[in-house]
């Protein structure tokens, strides 16, 4: 048997569920809280700091939740359920005084309002919609006709008719008829008498409209009303009398979507859906089309690109544009571009040049990329699962894109785990593309990305939680050699500063703001980044309290408290790779050892499982570094680890696992072992 050595360059290519020797040679079987990063490898996900307990009851389970960005310092996140709409500060959590925000009537569902509302904003307004609201017209206005005359020049004086309203007959046709009503001094364009002129602002989105620092009001809007003509000259927007489904904007115009129809109001008149005009068709009146299939069709969502707009519906996707890219009513069109199936209730998303969107089977979910060409060309679309079926669960309920750090994030509201999809592309290269998981403190109700701000909201013991993070967020080797560690670079879930500390009967009682998890192992780490053994927890006095026992008080450190967030690669499977990556699994080979090596990390654990075997040969945690100095935090820049094995390559499965409070960075492997062909030729 010959010796051997190959190289893992790195651990860039995610989670794939196909067999091992069909998986690229980046490629792991799993990865739980790690963030593939191009510039610094494989590193364990920031911690999510604890900002605030905003609900201590299940009254908000599967609410519908939103986020909406003020500016760069002002930032909430909000919930609708029960007739109600809450909102939070991001940054502190403070709950915010939303006026008329209770026992609203259009807030009314029917059952799980996690997809029966949808929300959009727009500089201090959000526009929320409830998708069961079925729209109407206020009631008919009373008056009547003065008369009816063939032309403008048959008029009376409109010194002598002030007020009065003549219809303009022109032709037998009805579509070039309008009306005229006299102010006494001249003849105006006016409506028909004696017909609804105006939408009912009841069945229509209602708006939450920022007033002041942490305070909105929630009131209906003010939409815009049938001035001129009829319903024949200026009819009602296809809505009324629908459901709406989605809204969005493009071009300066609010959009609607309701069952197959799409309808663009008024530029710069957010909330007019009527012409200006019954005698001429401006560019700037309404747009209002249907999707023309040979299918059924109810649109239930739009993506504005630079072709136009991009519209879903749940097994087939449609172009609105026009050749000129503004859109009018003479020149927009729809056209039908693609028929994938997509899930109705999980928005597509933009993320740069490629909108995401996810189809669902029994058990597990898809995803497909599409990417938009010229308006004369079908887009392009890729399967960005294939490398994971059955990972992602059918049970994800929403899909988050980050544009900045191109990722995406779907999750549900029943389960801990939020799956990423990652990428890294230079010119027309994509250099990247990998799928990771996120395992979380609790069920994760409403996850957001936002300038490499994560924030969330998780089900945590009977109540919630709102948690955030940066990403990008390795220590400096300034932090490192200073006597202290910030909050943002550690690496455990829950983190809070302690207040309160009392040291009582040769233990220090540590005061954590959050509720006790006996499923989770509490961390209590302080500034210099030594982490102290908690021996057990105790609620006293109405408080929660981490206890460390022993003769040493703590109650007088700056210390950090939190819950353990392990971080978890399992390898795969290694074969020979010979030239072109063709991999060679029908030799025998047996793995002596692997080198890893690593960038800023802490200890590191490995587990190796031999085939059949329940119990594990376990090398950790190891400390990489191999001294510190004092009040220093014990973390080493790079270094190699070299972890026995001695076992043919497929009897054993290794773990790679890191649950202490500090970074992890995995660069790249190499393995050493023997190897035999086993005396045929390989071509």
């Amino acid at each position: 048997m010959a010796n051997i050595t190959q190289q893992i360059p790195d651990f860039l290519g995610g989670v794939s569920t196909q067999p091992d020797d069909q998986k690229e040679i980046n490629q792991v079987k799993e990865i739980i809280n790690g963030y593939p990063d191009p510039t610094v490898g494989l590193i364990k996900r920031p911690g999510l700091k604890f900002v605030a307990n905003i609900i201590n009851n299940t009254t908000y389970d599967n609410a519908h939740w939103f986020y909406y960005r003020y500016s760069s310092t002002e930032q909430y996140v909000g919930a609708i359920i029960s007739q109600a709409v809450k909102m939070w500060n991001v940054s502190d959590g403070a709950a915010v005084t939303v006026t008329n925000g209770t026992s609203q009537s259009y807030l009314t569902v029917a059952g799980n309002a996690h997809n029966q509302f949808h929300v959009i904003s727009k500089q201090d307004q959000i526009i929320i919609i409830n998708k069961t609201k079925t729209t109407a017209l206020s009631a008919a206005l009373s008056g009547s006709l003065s008369g009816t005359v063939a032309s403008v020049a048959n008029l009376p004086a409109a010194s002598s008719n002030n007020n009065n309203v003549y219809k303009i007959s022109n032709t037998s046709a009805a579509e070039d008829d309008y009306y005229v009503k006299s102010d006494g001094t001249t003849w105006n364009e006016s409506h028909q008498p004696n017909i609804a002129i105006a939408i009912d602002a009841t069945t229509m989105p209602y708006r939450l409209r920022r007033t002041a620092l942490n305070a909105f009001t929630f009131e209906a809007n003010t939409w815009g009303q049938r001035l001129v003509g009829d319903t024949t000259t200026n009819p009602n927007p296809s809505f009324i009398g629908k459901t709406l489904n989605f809204a969005f904007f493009a071009n300066n115009r609010l959009g609607f979507l309701s069952e197959d129809n799409v309808i663009l109001g008024v530029p710069n008149d957010t909330y007019n859906f009527f012409s200006k005009s019954a005698i001429v068709q401006i560019d700037s009146d309404p747009v209002d089309l249907t999707c023309g299939s040979q299918r059924p069709v109810t649109l239930t969502s739009a993506v504005p690109v630079q072709q136009g707009i991009v519209l879903f519906s749940g097994s087939q996707q449609f172009m609105l544009f026009s050749d000129t890219g503004v859109l009018t009513p003479a020149q927009a069109v729809i056209k039908s571009i693609s028929s994938y199936e997509v899930d109705e209730d999980v928005h597509p998303v933009e993320t740069g040049t490629t909108i995401t969107f996810v189809n669902k089977s029994t058990s597990f979910c898809r995803v497909f990329g599409m990417q938009t060409q010229g308006q004369g060309a079908s887009p392009l679309f890729i399967d960005l699962g294939k490398f994971v079926s059955q990972y992602i669960p059918h049970t994800v309920s929403s899909i988050v894109a980050d544009t900045q750090n191109s990722f995406i994030g779907l999750y549900g509201q029943s389960a801990n785990k939020v799956y990423f999809y990652r990428t890294y592309v230079e010119g027309d290269q994509q250099l990247m593309r990998a799928w990771y998981s996120w395992q979380l403190p609790g069920n994760v109700q409403f996850f957001n990305s936002d300038k490499d701000k994560i924030v969330s909201v998780v089900k945590f013991q009977g109540g919630l939680v709102l948690l955030s993070t940066e990403l990008n967020n390795l220590p400096t080797p300034a932090q490192i050699t200073a006597n202290t560690l910030p909050a943002e670079n550690l690496f455990f879930d829950m983190i809070a500063s302690s207040s309160g500390n009392t040291y009582v009967s040769n233990q220090t009682r540590v005061q954590v703001p959050f509720a006790l998890d006996s499923s989770l192992t509490p961390f209590v780490v302080s500034d210099d980044g030594v982490q102290l053994k908690v021996e057990s927890t105790l609620t006293a006095g109405g408080n929660n309290f981490f206890v460390i026992a022993g003769a040493n008080n703590y109650s007088s450190l700056n210390l950090k408290v939190g819950y353990k967030m392990p971080f978890e690669v399992q390898m795969p499977h290694i074969f020979v790779r010979r030239n072109q990556g063709i991999v060679d699994y029908t030799a025998s080979l047996i793995i002596s050892r692997l080198k890893f090596s690593i960038g800023l990390s802490g200890a590191l654990s490995f587990k190796t499982t031999p085939l059949g075997e329940s119990s594990s040969n376990q090398t950790g945690a190891v400390q990489i570094v191999d001294y510190t100095n004092m009040n220093s935090v014990p973390l080493s820049e790079a270094s190699i680890l070299t972890i026995p094995v001695l076992r043919r390559n497929t009897s054993y499965d290794m773990t790679i696992f890191s649950d202490t409070p500090f970074a992890v960075a995995l660069n790249s492997a190499m393995w050493e072992g023997n190897y035999s062909t086993k005396y045929y030729r390989r071509l």
